[in-house]
């Protein structure tokens, strides 16, 4: 299982950068693709918004489809950041059924 810390792609303790959220998602790819677990530590930081998110879940989930939320744990995020995983994670879903339809 490998760990990937949010922190080590942003500076700071705000992840707001679509940008970051590429570099990141990139990782996760690499990772996912050779059949290895991962889990997301978001030690360190503070707020997220949703356009870091949608290439870390969002377009991972419509890239890779929803089976591949079983390789991704999280942990370290605060109630705020668990929220917006689900939006983004329930967002990205609904938009793979319209794809899929």
């Amino acid at each position: 299982m490998k760990e990937i810390l949010i922190k080590n792609y942003i500076a700071g303790d705000t992840a707001v950068s679509y940008e970051d959220g590429k570099k990141c998602q990139y990782d996760i790819v690499k990772s996912v693709e050779q059949g290895e677990k991962i889990i997301l530590d978001f030690s360190g930081i503070d707020y997220v918004i949703t356009a870091f998110l949608n290439p870390v879940i969002g377009d991972l989930i419509l890239e890779k489809g929803d089976g591949v939320m079983k390789f991704i744990g999280i942990k370290n995020a605060n109630e705020s950041i668990i929220k917006k995983i689900k939006l983004v994670r329930d967002g990205a879903l609904v938009k793979r059924e319209d794809l899929e339809e």
